[in-house]
């Protein structure tokens, strides 16, 4: 099975991680905000990230060993549990001991207060958040940690549509991150999800522009081409749909004057037609699924003078009928 559209696209990101270290700030702060775990007690604690791909992991203990002189290490955790599906490994980057502390403080995750007690921080870090470029960086690392581009597949569902989302567990954060969005002119909405919350973008041309925010361009590319290819064929189907309505009304006609036909000659009726009108029904019962204007050419007369002659052979068969 090929990737997915939201698989390429993070695997995408990978690629456009930022390189200013008040950006990575910004970036590991919304990935650990949103991923990340301490275990352990006191000095002895680690800081743990779960991400989806071996290549994520790698590229955030990358990122994580540029800020602080640590060696983070790299696991699959699930790999003992009983029944684990390979499709669905994740790898824990984790912050040794002794720079967890720190780093939870640089990403304004917790805060120390006047007795030298660690706080949990709620909402977003303002602090990071006062640069386009961080608060673009932030909104990289929502996504790396949880979100999701999803678009059509042309021979899939067609109730399939574009959506874009970041699944997230606290109110107070989610309205942080609504106004994060805003601030950032992207136009979202937010739900009730399983217990948390659900911030949400359905329209294809700023989902386009999500995808730019986040500096995927082929992913934009890419998803453009979709909506491009889509709407050709919902085009083509519409055209197809009025081309099979037109000709179902064609051969009903057809057949209603096949039949008043009939209804002549069992009356022996259609030889004392005029010959015009004999000519007319003729040209009709042998071209069945011809258009009014391409019968009235070969017959030669206007469209008009059909109109009139095909309503009067219909007249003379059905009478009151």
């Amino acid at each position: 099975m090929g990737a997915t559209f939201k698989e390429n696209s993070k695997r995408e990101l990978l690629t456009a991680l930022p390189s200013d270290m008040c950006c990575k700030i910004a970036f590991l702060s919304a990935l650990f905000k949103v991923g990340g775990t301490l275990e352990g007690t006191g000095r002895r604690q680690t800081l743990n990230l779960l991400l989806d791909t071996s290549e994520a992991a790698r590229k955030i203990a990358d990122m994580l060993e540029s800020i602080y002189p640590v060696e983070c290490t790299i696991t699959a955790p699930e790999t003992d549990r009983v029944g684990f599906d390979k499709e669905k490994r994740t790898y824990k980057t984790t912050v040794p001991q002794g720079f967890a502390k720190q780093a939870l403080i640089d990403f304004e995750l917790m805060s120390v207060n006047g007795e030298g007690l660690m706080n949990f921080t709620r909402g977003l870090p303002q602090q990071l958040l006062t640069k386009q470029c961080c608060m673009r960086a932030y909104f990289q690392g929502l996504y790396l940690g949880c979100g999701g581009v999803y678009a059509p597949v042309l021979d899939e569902d067609k109730k399939q549509g574009y959506h874009f989302e970041l699944q997230l567990y606290d109110e107070e954060f989610a309205d942080g991150v609504m106004e994060l969005l805003s601030d950032l002119r992207i136009k979202s909405r937010m739900s009730d999800r399983n217990g948390g919350k659900l911030i949400y973008v359905k329209d294809k041309d700023e989902i386009v522009g999500i995808l730019c925010t986040l500096g995927l361009a082929d992913s934009a590319k890419r998803l453009q081409t979709v909506i491009d290819e889509r709407e050709t064929a919902n085009e083509l189907n519409r055209a197809i749909i009025c081309e099979t309505a037109n000709l179902d009304k064609t051969f009903a006609a057809s057949t209603r004057l096949v039949i008043a036909i009939a209804k002549l000659k069992t009356r022996d009726e259609f030889e004392k037609l005029p010959i015009s009108l004999r000519d007319t029904a003729e040209a009709r019962a042998q071209y069945p699924e011809a258009s009014m204007q391409e019968l009235a050419d070969m017959l030669g007369v206007t469209k008009s003078c059909l109109h009139h002659r095909l309503k009067k052979i219909e007249t003379l068969a059905y009478g009151g009928e």
